[in-house]
């Protein structure tokens, strides 16, 4: 059954990769991942090829189209809006950075978001509209960096940053870094001893994630 369905999967990818180089809206007939969605009652179908993302509707219409290195894609509701929007995967080593496209129903359409590759790993606070990333700093992840954001505007917008830098004892920042972020200023509101994580079930994950909870009203 599994080996029939590879075959249906293999001549499907062929029929369509056949139908979109005939129309000449795809170039590139290297289609190596693919995937659909219903939104509104309207079909989109996404592509990945080497290289590049394209997007079409129902009708065939090319709605996106990037030339651009991407490792995987996938429809998901990242703002909890009810509508699936687009993450496109990067591909870098855990944390993952992402391209996301925004679902706009009052047009049927996508946008990206400028700047929301900036945020790797990104978590939503509660029900707010206000994220936090994470990502690797350095010395073997001893130095690392969250950053508390939100979109306006199409744009990912960041409002403060913690910096923990856990690597040597003797450096004068060994710590946990509290910065408000406004116009891309930073300004330091409070320094914690680097034990301070150690206190958590999930170590520095677990002070980011009840840290930006508690306190991220202190930065809008």
């Amino acid at each position: 059954m599994k080996q029939h369905l590879k075959i249906f999967l293999f001549f499907f990818l062929v029929a369509i990769s056949f139908e979109l180089i005939a129309q000449k809206k795809i170039i590139d007939s290297t289609i190596y991942w693919l995937h659909t969605a219903k939104i509104q009652g309207k079909k989109f179908t996404a592509f990945l090829t080497k290289p590049g993302f394209s997007l079409f509707n129902d009708k065939n219409d090319i709605l996106i189209n990037i030339q651009d290195d991407y490792f995987d894609l996938k429809f998901k509701d990242f703002n909890k809006d009810g509508y699936l929007d687009i993450y496109l995967d990067k591909g870098s080593n855990m944390p993952e950075w992402f391209d996301l496209f925004l679902y706009v129903p009052s047009i049927k359409r996508f946008r990206q978001i400028d700047g929301f590759n900036k945020f790797p790993d990104p978590q939503l606070i509660n029900s707010t509209k206000y994220f936090y990333s994470y990502h690797r700093n350095g010395c073997a992840d001893a130095y690392w960096v969250s950053d508390l954001f939100y979109i306006k505007d199409y744009k990912a917008i960041k409002l403060g940053s913690i910096y923990g830098q856990g690597c040597d004892k003797k450096d004068s920042e060994y710590g946990v870094y509290i910065y408000k972020v406004a116009n891309e200023k930073k300004t330091l509101l409070k320094i914690f001893p680097i034990e301070i994580i150690d206190k958590y079930k999930e170590n520095k994950w677990g002070f980011i994630k009840e840290y930006w909870k508690k306190n991220y009203r202190k930065f809008l």
